[in-house]
């Protein structure tokens, strides 16, 4: 085995870069989307060298069985996006496998008749072709798309941030958990209001055994969502001082109709993939009939501030026309928009139109709406402060045997993206 894998080493040490290109596609499609296709332009120039350096087929496979594997332990706890990307690999990899194994019974053969020479220079062809064109093909890419700078621009921005907030939350929580009080949009200073509700349990209540916390937060500011990504949990003291409990999230599987609805209207008018997040925010919303597919529709096009961005007029209309109406652009629309159309007057017409609501008539039809009975589900919090702040409810179970009987203090830890974190605490009585 050990003189397979020093044999195979360059092999090895390519499919080692995919599989890290692989796992941050993966994990951090919100931020580095187009390295999921990074990765597959890898794969191909894996296969190609495979045939120029003598990988053999068997790496292909035994590599294959591995991601195999960890896309059969993705789906046993449930993580069925990740375990769909690892699939289209799995596939992928067996065809080269399969592929591999015909082209390394030629070269043995070309081999027996010293035409291997050929072969090789046929590969090396292949390889200069591909990756030329490859790089044509992203230089075209980078001058059509007037987005391109800016989506660089800010994925770099957002993973600096990341990293930035990862140290912090691990050195410096003082800082990490702190929120500012104003901030200023469009020259307009906002102040902070995030609102953290603890339904149960009530204070100086007496546990046994399981604690029940729920309750509900939001920031009232927002005008798209709960204005709250995240909700953390501490015991007898804040953050740093406190022993950390964990934090809320709650795990939806949208329907396939949602699912594709919601990333085809990231993928247009964000011009990247939607959180896991955002797909269950927006899901919930259109399966419990919260927000209507017009609501989602005019919601994400309003967020991701699709009016405004620097795009040619061919470029609005087809990426407008994909995201609605799920078909090319119509030409004669370019000619109206020269004459006297604005861009907010196209989408008041194509959100308005027959053939949006007839796509939204064919969606209802192939999903199943669903009761409000979700716990996060809060109709009163929406009924009074807007739509927008229905899914805004929390639980979270604490084991209370695993902590000394007496008074105790739970903080909740609600954040928002604009103003950071406020909390909220609650004394209880722990008696097992």
């Amino acid at each position: 085995m050990g003189k397979f894998l020093r044999e195979k080493k360059l092999g090895l040490i390519f499919l080692l870069i995919f599989f890290l290109l692989l796992v941050i596609s993966l994990i951090k499609r919100d931020i580095f989307h187009e390295t999921y296709q990074i990765s597959i332009f890898f794969v191909v120039l894996i296969f190609i060298f495979s045939q120029y350096f003598d990988f053999e087929y068997r790496l292909f496979i035994g590599f294959d069985l591995g991601l195999l594997i960890i896309c059969i332990f993705l789906l046993v706890f449930k993580l069925d996006t990740s375990a769909e990307y690892f699939a289209n690999y799995v596939y992928g990899f067996l065809v080269l496998g399969i592929i591999g194994y015909f082209f390394d019974n030629l070269r043995e053969k070309l081999k027996s008749k010293d035409a291997i020479k050929i072969y090789k220079k046929v590969f090396l062809s292949i390889l200069i072709i591909f990756l030329v064109s490859s790089a044509f093909i992203f230089v075209i890419d980078f001058r059509r798309n007037s987005d391109y700078t800016v989506v660089i621009k800010e994925n770099f921005i957002k993973f600096a941030i990341s990293t930035k907030n990862k140290y912090l939350k691990t050195f410096k929580k003082d800082i990490y958990y702190s929120g500012i009080d104003t901030v200023e949009v469009n020259g307009k200073k906002i102040s902070r209001n995030i609102i953290i509700n603890i339904d149960n349990p009530k204070p100086d209540s007496i546990i046994t055994k399981t604690i029940d916390l729920s309750g509900w937060a939001i920031e009232t500011n927002s005008i798209y969502n709960t204005g709250i990504d995240r909700i953390e949990f501490f015991l007898d003291g804040k953050p740093g001082k406190g022993k950390y409990l964990g934090q809320f999230s709650y795990s939806y599987k949208p329907e396939l109709a949602s699912k594709n609805y919601i990333i085809n209207l990231y993928n247009n008018f964000c011009n990247r993939q939607p959180t896991t997040s955002e797909l269950n925010f927006w899901a919930i919303n259109l399966e419990y009939n919260i927000m209507s597919y017009y609501d989602v529709a005019n919601n994400v096009i309003n967020e991701s501030k699709f009016l405004d961005k620097s795009l040619t007029n061919e470029d609005f209309l087809r990426r407008i026309y994909a995201g609605l109406l799920n078909k090319d652009w119509d030409r004669t629309m370019l000619d109206k928009m020269k004459k006297d159309l604005t861009r907010a007057d196209i989408l008041y017409i194509l959100i308005n139109s027959e053939e949006f609501k007839i796509h939204s008539e064919i969606y209802y039809k192939n999903i199943s709406l669903k009761k409000n009975n979700l716990d996060i589900i809060k109709e009163s919090v929406g009924e009074k402060y807007g739509k927008q702040f229905y899914l805004s409810g929390f639980n979270f179970k604490i084991d209370s045997t695993k902590y000394k009987n007496g008074l105790h203090t739970i903080y909740v830890y609600a954040h928002s993206p604009i103003f950071g974190w406020d909390f909220k605490k609650i004394n209880i009585n722990i008696k097992n």
